[in-house]
């Protein structure tokens, strides 16, 4: 079986010396995975691959794809979970080679050879979710068997509507470990989906955690969405000015401020300067390309009339 990119759920008792490595990369705080990671020495083989693992899945959630394609080699010796994470990479920054990728990732799965490691399983999930396709995703990580296929099972269980399955796979994780910091953040994911009572929950989680660990854009806007859910909108907007703070061209951020500000009667062009830093950040962004399309619509309507 391959190792990692998390603990492994039967292990939690050990000593990790990945701890804050591990802690970083799930709240988002990828600036400093690389730094962590400089810091840790005289480990064994297998960590030591996992630590390069999230160094680099931290230069791809900031965008920095060209040094994990420049820096991991296409060879013979190099490890599965890291020939992965290249792959997501890839994915991500060349989107014609999307097809490639996918053929790649498919004869990966159905060899014997590479097919247990948990890494390549999780990345293909993220792939397979990046393609809107939760079959293939809940397939390949339905085994759960690191803390991190966990806590991903959840959130595609919640992208299809499913907080009851969710909440299965977080009694998982509360059985491995209550207090890793997976299991709140997923636990979290759940309480903002199941609303109600369970909200002013899911904003006490987030707080505990930056508190424990300091703010990062991902944590503030639990927060900030916690009180949207709860019509508490002045509060999310000065949570989401921190969050702007942190990474000026959050996705997230943005998204949610936006839509923020819509619910607050902000003016229309401070609305609109949200909306332009968005599409030239994130053009690719789910609310980016809905706006495009209901926009398209109204040109093309438009356009009738103006024929006529």
């Amino acid at each position: 079986a391959g190792h990692g990119p998390s603990s492994w759920v039967g292990t939690m008792a050990e000593p990790d010396d990945l701890y804050t490595l591990r802690t970083l990369f799930w709240l988002g705080n990828y600036q400093r995975v690389p730094v962590e990671a400089s810091s840790l020495n005289r480990l064994p083989e297998a960590l030591r691959i996992e630590v390069k693992e999230f160094v680099y899945r931290s230069y791809i959630a900031m965008g920095q794809h060209s040094i994990v394609l420049d820096e991991i080699k296409d060879a013979p010796g190099t490890p599965v979970s890291l020939q992965a994470v290249k792959l997501l990479a890839r994915y991500l920054s060349d989107p014609s080679s999307k097809e490639l990728v996918l053929m790649t990732l498919g004869e990966w799965l159905a060899d014997p050879g590479s097919a247990g490691n948990s890494s390549l399983q999780l990345i293909a999930a993220v792939i397979y979710m990046h393609e809107n396709n939760t079959k293939d995703a809940l397939k390949t990580i339905r085994h759960g068997t690191t803390m991190e296929q966990l806590a991903l099972n959840i959130q595609i269980y919640l992208k299809m509507d499913r907080p009851d399955l969710a909440t299965k796979q977080v009694r998982l994780m509360q059985q491995a470990d209550e207090d890793a910091t997976l299991t709140q953040l997923s636990l979290a994911w759940t309480y903002l989906a199941t609303g109600g009572k369970k909200l002013q929950e899911a904003a006490f989680i987030y707080e505990e955690l930056i508190d424990k660990f300091g703010p990062t854009t991902s944590l503030l806007n639990g927060v900030a969405v916690a009180n949207m859910h709860m019509g508490k909108f002045d509060e999310a907007e000065k949570t989401l000015q921190n969050a702007l703070q942190q990474g000026p061209n959050d996705p997230d951020t943005l998204v949610n401020l936006i839509s923020c500000y819509q619910h607050l009667s902000k003016p229309s062009e401070l609305i609109q300067r949200h909306i332009n830093q968005l599409r030239s950040g994130a053009p690719n962004n789910p609310m980016v390309q809905q706006l495009n399309t209901v926009e398209g619509a109204f040109d093309r309507v438009a356009g009738t009339y103006a024929l006529n």
